[in-house]
């Protein structure tokens, strides 16, 4: 597509939405069976959209048998790119196209690190002189870090590193994500911003329990995110193998895609400990089934040894169900708001804290839910999550410097 073609598609579509900017938000995988960045991007751009007066077009790194439908039914405008270093090799006018597109928007939001979406992104729009941010997503965490940590050693001093300090602004989900963008020696100026989440209306267990009718008169303990080895998956079953014979009626659920062979493994774990009859895996679970599962449930647990900001907790609370997770979950407001338990990635500790819960009365697990569900009403919905985004689009664009926005300061200078 030339550049005028990009100009007038951003025009149109940002005269249509009576937008007064156009912020590009770029991302990879965004197939909803990714979780994470494929489900709070949409969301972002959605709430940019509607909450205040930016269009938020997306440019999607992905191969092709991503399903990206989920964008279009959000009216999305997406901008399809291929994913993998060896596509933009063998086809250089990929690059010219990404090139045209970021000179046709007023800034470029990037989301997550790592891949060529953010080195070609954040380059292209330093050369555009076009303001961008970046969101790390938990990329920067320590667990996160050691994974392929030689590699990532050396692309951090050419590339990533770079990256970041060329940027006008870095998105946090978490305070602790400001301290990871300050460990790695970025020293833009940093917004805290979280995920959010829309709370539904009128979800019932219905759904779920009519495909599996076996659970209907269990009392479920819901594992609802990607399996994946950082997830805890396997300290979770540990944990539950001890648990279970004390609590017959309860059983545990696991559902999410999976990712890395992680269920095989999970399933041969759960073989192992001898508790096929206490576990169910799911799969993934699409929108709708996904709240009709949580409103089935009595607790939510994710035992993460690294997180960015978890959507499916914030779901969870939304649906005022209590929730047990751990530190690298970055989300204290939980044991802060009496909202359920926050404990270390440790089998022991996990177990301490389900028997807590478990063994809390009915009136105190209700308690627990309504408080998650008041801290999310008031703090993670995405309309004021989009307000807040709003403001720093406007200042990087000229406007007022919001009070969220953390300048860095040389240690033992004077503010």
């Amino acid at each position: 597509m030339p550049a005028s073609a990009y100009s007038l598609a951003i025009e149109e579509k940002a005269e249509a939405k009576k937008a007064s900017a156009v912020w590009l938000q770029v991302a990879e995988h965004l197939d909803p069976r990714f979780g994470g960045i494929a489900g709070s991007v949409p969301l972002l751009a959605q709430a940019a959209e509607s909450v205040a007066r930016h269009f938020a077009p997306i440019a999607a790194f992905t191969g092709p048998e991503e399903n990206l439908a989920h964008l279009e039914q959000r009216n999305l405008h997406v901008f399809r790119f291929p994913r993998g270093r060896s596509a933009w090799i063998r086809n250089p006018t990929w690059k010219s196209q990404l090139q045209n597109l970021i000179e046709a928007v007023d800034g470029v939001h990037i989301h997550g690190i790592w891949g060529e979406h953010c080195a070609m992104a954040a380059a292209l729009a330093r050369e555009a002189g076009k303001p961008y941010i970046v969101a790390a997503h938990g990329m920067l965490e320590g667990w996160a870090l050691q994974q392929k940590r030689l590699k990532k050693m050396v692309y951090s001093a050419l590339v990533e590193r770079p990256n970041l300090q060329g940027a006008a602004c870095l998105q946090a989900l978490t305070r602790s994500e400001v301290d990871d963008y300050r460990q790695f020696h970025a020293h833009a100026p940093v917004a805290i911003i979280p995920n959010g989440v829309d709370v539904p209306v009128g979800a019932t267990p219905d759904r779920f329990l009519e495909i599996w009718p076996q659970l209907k008169n269990k009392r479920l303990l819901l594992f609802l995110s990607r399996l994946h080895p950082k997830k805890g998956l396997d300290i979770l079953c540990q944990t539950w193998s001890r648990l279970r014979r004390k609590y017959p009626d309860h059983h545990l659920v696991l559902a999410g895609p999976d990712f890395e062979n992680a269920r095989a493994s999970t399933e041969e774990l759960v073989d192992m400990l001898d508790m096929r009859d206490a576990v169910t895996f799911t799969g993934m679970l699409a929108s709708g089934l996904k709240w009709s599962a949580l409103a089935a449930s009595e607790l939510f647990v994710l035992p993460s040894y690294s997180e960015g900001f978890s959507m499916a907790v914030l779901e969870a609370m939304a649906m005022a169900v209590p929730v047990v997770i751990t530190t690298p979950c970055h989300f204290p407001e939980v044991a802060e708001h009496g909202c359920g338990e926050v404990v270390e990635p440790d089998a022991r500790q996990l177990e301490a804290a389900l028997i807590r819960v478990l063994n809390a009365s009915p009136s105190e697990r209700q308690r627990m839910g309504r408080n998650g569900q008041d801290l999310i009403l008031r703090r993670y919905t995405w309309e004021t999550v989009g307000r807040q985004l709003t403001r720093i689009y406007d200042w990087l664009l000229g406007g007022q410097l919001p009070s969220s926005v953390e300048i860095y300061r040389t240690p033992g200078a004077h503010s």
